[in-house]
């Protein structure tokens, strides 16, 4: 192996990583899994003619109150749509731990503002490395297309398909769509006062890279983990799918009942095990965004974003 390797985590973030050995990501995760009022007329038949019978008015029945977490993911999807747009505050983390070796950090801090109709994003944020070394960023999702800048450098844009477009972007509502998937494997608890807010979450342990790959739930972690895990191989590190291992996975949405249980937060964080001269390199990663109101503006791409190439 050689002695140093500076590895670019392209997926989410940017982490600069020298180790004596070799370093990198990996991540997955899995789950284990009303009633009609009517006014009548009164009197004798010469003052029903004289006074026309009042208009008859009707209550649609009350939705009956969600039990399982598709219901309450159902009923929060119909709450987040109901408004033009949605504020979030975004915060991240992710680790690289080698034993012998300091860690590699990384945190990113974001403001995303999400319109409903039309659909788009707008994600302002900063990188921030382990060194105390800056780097802004600025995502835009605007016709199902992604626009990355990163620093200095140049747009770039693609289909959210294309996993580096993808593994920039947080899209708190887009992610509520996508977990109505599995949402079933999740656990409802009751937070807040008195318990009337509710919660959703879906843990997971032990699970083969191999085997998460074909997982619903698991499919953002894999693949955020794809290209750090190309470096990992290109440098040298052996481990197969079916060596790497998910040590956790927790995924959890927070969900205002008041509110016609909207979106509060929503929160991710794992940790993958990839063995590596008789120990494991550690990858982490831990994501957190919260809902900060109503958003009323719009969104439009910047200026030369629109011209962008597109991403390799």
């Amino acid at each position: 192996m050689p002695s140093g390797i500076r590895f670019s985590a392209r997926g989410r973030r940017t982490v600069v990583v020298a180790l004596v050995a070799t370093a990198v990501t990996v991540a997955g995760c899995s789950p284990k899994d009303g009633s009609r009022k009517s006014s009548g007329s009164h009197g004798s038949s010469r003052t029903a003619q004289a006074q026309p019978e009042p208009k008859r008015t009707s209550r649609p029945p009350s939705a009956p109150k969600p039990r399982t977490a598709a219901q309450f993911v159902a009923r929060a999807r119909q709450a987040m749509s109901a408004e033009q747009g949605w504020t979030f505050a975004l915060h991240g983390s992710e680790s690289l731990v080698m034993a012998g070796q300091a860690p590699s950090t990384a945190t990113y801090a974001a403001t995303a503002h999400r319109t409903t109709a039309p659909e788009a994003l707008q994600q302002n944020g900063t990188i921030t490395t382990g060194k105390g070394v800056r780097k802004p960023e600025v995502v835009y999702v605007v016709g199902g297309t992604g626009y990355v800048k990163e620093g200095g450098e140049a747009w770039k844009k693609g289909p959210l398909s294309d996993r580096d477009i993808a593994n920039d972007v947080e899209d708190p509502v887009a992610d509520l769509d996508a977990f109505g998937a599995y949402a079933k494997s999740a656990k409802v608890s009751r937070t807040g006062a008195g318990g009337a807010d509710v919660r959703l979450q879906v843990t997971a342990s032990g699970w083969q890279l191999s085997a998460a790959r074909s997982r619903p739930a698991l499919k953002r972690a894999v693949r955020e983990m794809e290209p750090a895990l190309v470096q990992l191989r290109d440098a040298g590190v052996t481990a197969t799918d079916s060596q790497i291992t998910l040590k956790s996975f927790t995924e959890t949405w927070d969900l205002d009942a008041a509110r016609g249980y909207r979106l509060t937060s929503h929160r991710y964080a794992y940790s993958f095990l990839i063995p590596y001269r008789g120990g494991d390199i550690t990858v982490s990663q831990e994501v957190r965004a919260d809902n900060r109101g109503v958003f009323a503006g719009s969104v439009a791409l910047p200026s030369g974003a629109a011209a962008a190439r597109e991403a390799a």
